[in-house]
C-alpha cells in the first residue's frame, strides 16, 4: 500500500494530507482495502471530475479529491469508499452513484470508525 500526493501550484489546497490519510488507514482492516494498493491524493478539481463522489476506486487504486472540499466530508467519503469495496455494495458503474438505502448502511458502518478517526486527526492539531 502506498499514499501518494499529486503536487498543485494553484488554489484550492488538498484538504487531506497523507499523514491524514495513514490514520484512516491504521484505523480500518487491512482486508477492507480489496486489491487497492496506492491511495492517491489527486490534483483535480472533485467539480471537474463528472463523478457523483470525490473518493473513487478506480483499478488499484483509491483516487482522492479533496482540494477545496471539507475535510470530514472528504474522510466519510474515504471510508464509503473502501467499505463499498469491502462489503460488496453494488452501485452505477457509471457515476459511482449510491442511492440512500446504500448511502445510510454504509455511514452506519463506518460511524464508529469516522468518529475514531475525527478524534485522532483534531487531536494532532493540539499536541
Amino acid at each position: 500500500m502506498r499514499i501518494i500526493t499529486d503536487k498543485i501550484n494553484t488554489l484550492p489546497n488538498h484538504s487531506i494530507s497523507k499523514k491524514e490519510v495513514q490514520i484512516i488507514l491504521d484505523n480500518v482492516t487491512h482486508e477492507k482495502f480489496g486489491i487497492a494498493t496506492v491511495f492517491k491524493i489527486s490534483a483535480q478539481l472533485f467539480e471537474n471530475s463528472n463523478w457523483e463522489r470525490p473518493v473513487i476506486m478506480n483499478g488499484s487504486t483509491y483516487n482522492i479529491l479533496s482540494r477545496g472540499l471539507e475535510k470530514d466530508f472528504v474522510i466519510r467519503e474515504l471510508l464509503i469508499e473502501i467499505y463499498v469495496n469491502a462489503t460488496n455494495i453494488h452501485y452505477s458503474m457509471k457515476s459511482h452513484k449510491l442511492n440512500a438505502e446504500q448511502r445510510k448502511k454504509l455511514e452506519e458502518i463506518i460511524s464508529p470508525i469516522y468518529q475514531k478517526v475525527i478524534g485522532e486527526i483534531k487531536s494532532l492539531k493540539t499536541d
